[in-house]
């Protein structure tokens, strides 16, 4: 392995953009691999925008100096320490690229940030374990301004890193650690995991059922939080969350007990006072656009749930 990492990001949107500033800033040689239409506006560079919780005046940086390809030719001509998929879970199943792209990227670790429950299982049909590591996204990125008037000196890509958030990454012993280097090296707040697709099961359940249900009821907090709709989500969630457990073989016991529907009332709320930037409408806007891979993560608990023998009726409306 290079001195210098050489490291692709498949997919230059809201998180390859984010996880490639703190790259860059590690000292790795940077690429994208983008799809044509969008290689020109990638080359022009991004702007981005960190969001912290106090109000003040936001300075546009600009995030360039990284190579663009498009195309596993232009990507099998180099050599690769590491490759990062930054698109959504239909993404990566979209057409054969990916087993096309591991034959093009020889020993690379692979890091995948994609949140359905069988996502690992999926891409180890082209990616040995050995090679293979996991991550969670633990920012909220999104294509600013999010509606007109906001105080965004121009378009760009703004990201919020919650205060003592980590990022767990899991992986194999001989990949994991240099990963973890990498990004602390760029300040990016980098953890061990023993199992990130353990830890972030049960909270991706609840999350996507949340959003499920938020779609529902308009993308609107005040309907979302009427008690028919907050009866659905909750009884959907349990059986999410059980579904989850039994997947990665650990536990609902402590979350079981919490999923009420006067959780939801009381947490939504909170969130949305603590977030830098219009919570309800980030919502609406990214989860439109990851729509798909909302419903494929909602089929995929109903298809595990039943061949696991668990509980899926009020899975079964909401997918």
């Amino acid at each position: 392995m290079s001195e210098t990492p050489r490291v692709l990001l498949v997919g230059a949107g809201a998180v390859g953009q984010v996880f490639g500033k703190y790259l860059q800033a590690a000292g790795c040689e940077l690429s994208f691999l983008v799809k044509e239409k969008y290689a020109d506006e990638a080359r022009r560079g991004f702007t981005l925008y960190e969001l912290g919780m106090l109000e003040k005046d936001l300075e546009p940086v600009v995030f360039s100096g990284f190579g663009v390809h498009v195309s596993n030719e232009e990507v099998a001509a180099r050599r690769w320490d590491q490759v990062w998929l930054c698109v959504s879970s239909t993404a990566l199943r979209a057409g054969s690229w990916v087993g096309e792209l591991a034959r093009a990227t020889g020993d690379a670790t692979w890091v995948m940030l994609q949140p359905s429950l069988d996502d690992r299982d999926w891409l180890l049909q082209w990616i040995p374990a050995e090679r293979l590591v996991s991550g969670m996204i633990p920012f909220i990125s999104f294509h600013a301004p999010l509606k007109p008037g906001e105080r965004f000196p121009k378009p760009g890509t703004a990201f919020w890193m919650p205060p003592m958030t980590k990022g767990p990454f899991s992986g194999p012993s001989e990949r994991l650690p240099r990963v973890i280097r990498t990004l602390r090296a760029g300040g990016y707040p980098a953890r061990a995991s023993q199992d990130v697709a353990r830890d972030v099961a049960i909270p991706s359940a609840v999350l996507t059922v949340f959003v499920n249900g938020l779609e529902a009821a308009g993308w609107s907090f005040e309907r979302f939080l009427q008690h028919d709709s907050l009866e659905r989500v909750h009884r959907a969630a349990r059986e999410a969350v059980q579904v989850a457990a039994s997947h990665t073989k650990g536990s609902a016991s402590a979350v079981l007990p919490l999923l009420r529907p006067a959780l939801f009332k009381l947490m939504l709320p909170i969130a949305a006072r603590l977030t830098p930037f219009d919570l309800e409408t980030y919502l609406k806007v990214h989860f439109t656009k990851v729509g798909e891979q909302t419903r494929l993560m909602m089929k995929t608990y109903v298809d595990l749930g039943r061949r696991a023998g668990l509980p899926v009726e009020h899975l079964l409306p909401a997918h």
